[in-house]
């Protein structure tokens, strides 16, 4: 089954304009709150003239490194125009997104006024640790999947910045926002005045003319599973364009061994290939393992987003030779 509907990286970068809002929106924004009016006035008292410093960033935890593009696209390739409060840095980055760093290695370093590096280093600390506490905490369960994708919910603090922390974990992105893909959920269905089989024909005869990415709907139970698939596999018969729309059905916190139960009713059926299929509601750690050898393509995870811990970084100032 082809699940490439469900993780869009190739968005995920500054040339695409709205995730270059989502990193402006974590550093150069962040930065100025942080400066306030009268900008960094420890380092404006201590140091009245220009002074060149080398500064390192280091990781203090055993993680995966992520935030390294973003931090890129806000020191180096960035507009000048954004800079007014930040004189120019020399940047060598001495790790790439997705690698693996260990306890106190430095992963870049910096070299400028040590007004300008001290400005930034709380912008760029927390990017660094929030990006790669997500990365490692979602290579945990990518580990554990097999042929299954991991992919985020929109249950996120940091938006599209946690969606690419998640694929350089190794996961999917699921959708970006509200207008990326259909996606029916329990309120949906509970404002919706009819029954499951009459939404989706609803849902379906519109969808030609929204042309999403892709259809999905959640279910609570291997029943509804099942009157989903079957209603999708009528409407294709009578629409040919519904064939260009991936279907997809969300298991919704149904147990692991229902979910099971629920694939072999489609396999029996000749139905499993024409859809998706999704768990996703309160998987952990302890779950987890259940549901991947389940037989659903996609898990959805909350937690890697909402509760990752954060990978603790620091910035190291070399002290000058003294005169």
């Amino acid at each position: 089954m082809d699940i490439t509907t469900h993780n869009q990286s190739a968005r995920l970068n500054p040339k695409d304009p709205t995730y270059k809002q989502w990193i402006f929106r974590y550093t150069f924004l962040e930065l100025e709150k942080d400066l306030g009016h009268a900008g960094d006035i420890t380092s404006d008292a201590l140091f009245v003239k220009p002074q060149e410093v080398t500064a390192r960033i280091m990781s203090k935890n055993k993680g995966i490194l992520a935030g390294i593009q973003e931090v890129e696209y806000f020191l180096v390739d960035s507009d000048s125009a954004f800079k007014p409060r930040l004189g120019k840095l020399e940047v060598n980055f001495l790790k790439d997104d997705g690698a693996v760093v260990a306890e106190n290695e430095t992963v870049m370093t910096m070299t400028g006024d040590v007004r300008d590096i001290l400005k930034v280093e709380r912008t760029l600390l927390n990017l660094l640790g929030r990006m790669s506490g997500v990365a490692t905490l979602t290579r945990s369960f990518v580990e554990r999947a097999g042929k299954v994708l991991v992919t985020p919910t929109r249950k996120t603090l940091w938006g599209w910045l946690d969606k690419r922390a998640c694929v350089v974990g190794g996961g999917g992105t699921h959708r970006l926002a509200l207008d990326d893909a259909i996606l029916v959920k329990d309120n949906h269905r509970a404002a919706f005045a009819g029954n499951l089989e009459l939404l989706l024909l609803e849902l379906l005869q519109r969808a030609a003319d929204i042309k999403p990415r892709f259809i999905e709907i959640e279910v609570e139970s291997a029943k509804e599973a099942l009157v989903a698939a079957e209603t999708y596999k009528e409407w294709q018969k009578k629409n040919e364009a519904s064939k260009k729309i991936p279907f997809c059905i969300m298991f919704d916190n149904v147990p692991s061994g229902e979910i099971r139960e629920a694939i072999t009713m489609l396999r029996k059926n000749e139905l499993d290939q024409l859809v998706i299929l999704e768990a996703s509601g309160g998987i952990d750690e302890n779950t987890f393992d259940g549901y991947a050898k389940a037989g659903v393509d996609i898990i959805s995870i909350g937690k890697i987003t909402h509760s990752a811990p954060l990978l603790d970084f620091s910035l190291e100032i070399e002290a000058p030779e003294k005169v």
